[in-house]
C-alpha cells in the first residue's frame, strides 16, 4: 500500500466502505511500516472516525488489557531520552493497531467484476528494436551479450536488460549523410532502458519510441521522441544533445530531464531535474524558454508556459507508480489503458469527482480498479485469455 493511497483507505475504513482487498493491502503495509508512519496513520484515522457516527471502538476487555500493558511500561525503570521516545512511540503504535485488528466493520461489495474470470496483468519491460536495415528484434526474450552489429557499432544487452552501443574503433562521429538510425519502441504495457552511443541513458515509458543514430554526427547529437522518456545526457560541450518531438525541440549540453509528448494529452511537457535546457516550439523556432531545475515547460500549440512542479510526481512512472493530482476518471483510465494495454469504454455519465494519489504499476487490473471504488463506478473486466486484443474494460454508472 503506497503512502498516498493510505488516506483514501483510512477514510473508507472509518466509514465502512473499504473492500477486503484494500484491507489486506493495509495489513501487509503495517508489517513493514515504521512507527512514525503508523502514528501518522492513527492520527489521520481518528480525524475520519470523528466524522462517522457508526464507528465501532474495540471491546472494553481489549481496552483494559491494553491499558494494563501500558501501565507496566510506565512502571519500568526510567529510560534515556531516546529509549523513552521509542517506548512512547511503540505504545502509540500499539493503540493504532488495536483499532484496525480488533475492529471488524463489514466491507462493502466489490465494484469490480471479472466477466470471464480473466484478470489483466500489469505491463513489463519489453520493446522492439528496429535496425537501420529494417530488421526488428524483440528485446524481452533476448539473451545477454552481443546480438547485432552495424555501421561500425556493436549492440549488446546487459544482464539487467539494458541495450548499449560500443564502437568497434575510436571514431566517435561521422558526417550527417553517413548516419544509420535505430528505433526502439515500447508497446502499450511496456518499459525499457537504452544507453545511446554517447553514453546518454534513456528510459522509455509505455507506447513510446526513440529514433537515434548508431553513431552521432560531429556537430550535435539529435534524436526523435514520441510518447514519454526520461533522459540522463552525457556532457559534451562541443556536441549539444537535441530532442525533437512532433511539436518542439529541446536542446541541452548535459542534464537530466523528462519529456511527455503523448498525443492524447494535447500538450507537450518538458520537466527539468538537473542542469539547464532550452525549449522551443517548431512553430516558433526562434523563440525559446530556458528551464531551471524543478520547472516544467508546457507547450500548447505555439505557446510555451513555465511553472514549478513536483518532480517526484512527474517521475513516478520511472519508479513503477502512477501519480495523479486532482485527476478525473477519464484521465486516470487513459493512463490505465496505456499500461494494461486494454481499451476502456464508458457507460453513462461519469462522476465529476477527482482523485489524488499514487498507485503501484505492479498490481493486476482488478486491484487497480478496486482503489478507484470511491468513484461509485462499476468496472467490468472482459478479459480474453486466448486473445488479449479482444479484452476490454467497461466503466459504468448504469
Amino acid at each position: 500500500m503506497d503512502k498516498i493511497q493510505l488516506p483514501i483507505f483510512l477514510k473508507k475504513y472509518a466509514s465502512n466502505e473499504h473492500t477486503p482487498l484494500q484491507h489486506e493491502a493495509f495489513i501487509a503495509w503495517t508489517k513493514t511500516a515504521a512507527i512514525e508512519e503508523i502514528e501518522d496513520a492513527m492520527a489521520l484515522y481518528l480525524q475520519y472516525e470523528h466524522q462517522d457516527k457508526d464507528f465501532e471502538y474495540p471491546s472494553p476487555s481489549f481496552i483494559n488489557g491494553l491499558e494494563s500493558r501500558l501501565d507496566k511500561l510506565d512502571k519500568k525503570p526510567a529510560l534515556s531520552g531516546i529509549r523513552l521516545w521509542y517506548s512512547i512511540a511503540a505504545a502509540i503504535a500499539m493503540m493504532a493497531l488495536c483499532v484496525f485488528f480488533y475492529t471488524q466493520p463489514k466491507a462493502t461489495q466489490s465494484q469490480v467484476s471479472l466477466v470471464n474470470g480473466v484478470d489483466l496483468q500489469p505491463g513489463k519491460h519489453q520493446a522492439i528494436l528496429t535496425l537501420a536495415n529494417g530488421s526488428q528484434i524483440a528485446l524481452e526474450g533476448l539473451q545477454k551479450g552481443r546480438f547485432a552489429s552495424e555501421a561500425g557499432v556493436i549492440l549488446e544487452k546487459s544482464e539487467d536488460g539494458q541495450i548499449s552501443y560500443k564502437l568497434k574503433n575510436k571514431v566517435t562521429s561521422v558526417k550527417e549523410k553517413l548516419l544509420y538510425y535505430n528505433t526502439i519502441t515500447t508497446p502499450k504495457g511496456g518499459l525499457y532502458q537504452v544507453i545511446l552511443p554517447d553514453g546518454t541513458k534513456v528510459w522509455l515509458n509505455a507506447a513510446s519510441s526513440l529514433k537515434y543514430p548508431v553513431q552521432f554526427a560531429s556537430q550535435e547529437r539529435r534524436v526523435t521522441l514520441t510518447g514519454e522518456a526520461y533522459f540522463e545526457v552525457s556532457k559534451r560541450k562541443a556536441q549539444p544533445f537535441v530532442v525533437n518531438t512532433d511539436q518542439q525541440t529541446v536542446k541541452v549540453l548535459g542534464t537530466h530531464f523528462n519529456i511527455n509528448s503523448y498525443p492524447d494529452y494535447r500538450q507537450t511537457s518538458t520537466t527539468l531535474l538537473e542542469g539547464r535546457v532550452s525549449v522551443s516550439a517548431l512553430a516558433r523556432p526562434l523563440t525559446s524558454k530556458i528551464l531551471e531545475p524543478g520547472q516544467q515547460a508546457q507547450l500548447r500549440g505555439a505557446e510555451i508556459t513555465l511553472g514549478e512542479v513536483n518532480t517526484e510526481a512527474v517521475m513516478a512512472w520511472k519508479r513503477n507508480l502512477f501519480s495523479f493530482n486532482e485527476a478525473d476518471l477519464k484521465t486516470i483510465m487513459m493512463e490505465f489503458s496505456r499500461w494494461y494495454d486494454v481499451p476502456v469504454y464508458f457507460e453513462g455519465t461519469m462522476p465529476e469527482q477527482r482523485f489524488t494519489g499514487e498507485i503501484s504499476k505492479n498490481i493486476k487490473a482488478s486491484e487497480f480498479l478496486e482503489i478507484l471504488s470511491s468513484f461509485k463506478v462499476k468496472f467490468r473486466i472482459e478479459g480474453n485469455s486466448k486473445n488479449k486484443t479482444l479484452s476490454r474494460i467497461i466503466a459504468s454508472t448504469k
